[in-house]
């Protein structure tokens, strides 16, 4: 018999302590509800629950985001919704002067309304905000300049952006390969393809001569066969450009011109509408620079005009008619706002909001103060009514995304929250079971551990 070491209790004891190491692990798995609460716990585990708990955060915070957003553009959204009640109201009123049962003293009072809504829309403008940023001023407006002195290709107005994404910077358009086309649109009166074409004047620099590119309406009436015919043109706008009685039929020629536009009026034989469109084809290549060097960001493309706007490098270019071979450098200033609606780094949508000023709407010299300019207000007033509606219909398709991305989020949100859940969450009812039966193996080994404790006395017999 042996009474220095015991062991019989160093075993007891050592299976003692791995049962109250493994219920100590029990305990703190059931108090914590994690199944990893260390590294040591589950090394692989862990690495792949932490980037799963960047990205279920980055998910969250990203559809605050986009719901900020959308708040944002809502707001912005519903000044235009008041400043375009105010263009129709100036509509209205400009409909109601070009009326001359209105004595020049009616007029006067009708212009004081319309400047007073003039004044109210410039207004709007500046004092628009959301979380104290302003956003119909222009500051988080797409802008371009360029030097009218050096515009080689006769561009019409300033280049529009419509890709927000395009950083600020130089940018060089070139125009190589441009050819005019022309083709009927709808026959009508016995006039088709080949039986209207536009006269040499297509192209001019001559102020006079020029034709706008776009689909002309060549209306035919007060038909008599074989005798004559009015004719008259609108151009693209709309507008009277020119009327002309000629000879129609036996008593007509093939190539009469009205307008710039040639007619076979030998081909006319009923009262009708006609339209043809005149556009331009040619080679654009969008470069940027870098460094002092042009660059292509965009492959060179062949493109026809629509109304006579090329979209090209997510830029928008408008050209009156005379468009010419050549370079046009310009500058982009980019003060998009950037929403982050991703969890990761650039995962962002970049929103450009134009400047709504009269200026900017082309409304600033409204006046109907004649018959002459309040049908001219018409027009002008129209033409910013669809500057509004161009600009509200990009916010809304803008915010219809942003609802999508909410709705993305919130389930890719939900679904990787539940893979991390499978990783570091405990399972409570296997938990239980095991520390139910540690619980008992400690209680066991305690009293074997007691026992095996008493096993030397035994010695005490021999001293007897």
């Amino acid at each position: 018999m042996k009474i220095n070491n015991n062991i019989q209790a160093l075993n007891a004891y050592r299976n003692l302590y791995q049962n109250q190491f493994q219920t100590s692990k029990n305990l703190e798995k059931l108090s914590s509800g994690l199944r990893i609460n260390r590294a040591a716990d589950d090394a692989a585990g862990l690495a792949i629950s932490e980037k799963m708990r960047s990205q279920i955060r980055g998910l969250k915070m990203a559809e605050r985001n986009a719901m900020d957003g959308i708040s944002l553009m809502q707001t912005s959204e519903g000044a235009m919704q008041e400043v375009h009640a105010m263009l129709q109201r100036m509509r209205e009123l400009a409909v109601q002067a070009a009326n001359d049962t209105n004595t020049e003293y009616d007029r006067e009072q009708i212009q004081k309304e319309i400047d007073q809504l003039k004044l109210e829309i410039d207004s709007i403008s500046e004092k628009t905000e959301f979380n104290t940023r302003k956003l119909l001023n222009g500051f988080s407006a797409v802008l371009t300049t360029f030097d009218a002195g050096a515009n080689e290709v006769n561009l019409e107005g300033f280049p529009r952006v419509t890709d927000a994404n395009l950083k600020s910077g130089e940018y060089r358009l070139i125009v190589e390969n441009v050819s005019y086309s022309s083709n009927v649109t709808q026959p009508s009166a016995g006039l088709k393809d080949g039986d209207i074409s536009f006269a040499d004047a297509i192209g001019s620099v001559d102020e006079e001569n020029k034709m706008k590119l776009g689909e002309y309406s060549i209306l035919v009436r007060e038909v008599v066969p074989n005798g004559d015919a009015k004719i008259e043109i609108l151009d693209p706008d709309g507008l009277s450009v020119g009327t002309k009685v000629v000879g129609i039929g036996t008593n007509g020629t093939t190539n009469e011109t009205v307008a710039g536009i040639q007619i076979d009026t030998t081909k006319i034989s009923t009262s009708g509408t006609v339209k043809i469109k005149l556009e331009v084809e040619a080679d654009l290549t969008l470069q940027r620079s870098t460094d002092g060097t042009f660059e292509p960001i965009q492959a060179s493309r062949t493109l026809t005009s629509n109304n006579g706007m090329f979209r090209h490098g997510g830029v928008e270019y408008n050209f009156y008619n005379n468009i010419e071979e050549g370079n046009l450098e310009f500058t982009i200033t980019n003060n998009a706002l950037s929403f982050q609606i991703g969890p990761n780094t650039n995962q962002n949508v970049m929103i450009d909001i134009p400047k709504m000023d009269v200026v900017t709407l082309g409304i600033e010299e409204v006046s109907v103060l004649t018959n002459a300019d309040a049908n001219k207000a018409i027009f002008q007033i129209d033409q910013a009514i669809n500057k509004l509606s161009d600009a509200r219909a990009k916010l809304g398709a803008v915010q219809n995304r942003l609802e999508h991305t909410v709705n993305n989020l919130q389930v890719t949100h939900e679904n990787l929250t539940a893979s991390e859940s499978r990783i570091r969450d405990a399972d409570m009812a296997l938990l239980m079971t095991e520390f139910t039966r540690n619980n008992i193996l400690n209680q066991s080994a305690t009293a074997m551990l007691a026992q095996a404790n008493q096993l030397p006395q035994g010695v005490l017999q021999l001293l007897q």
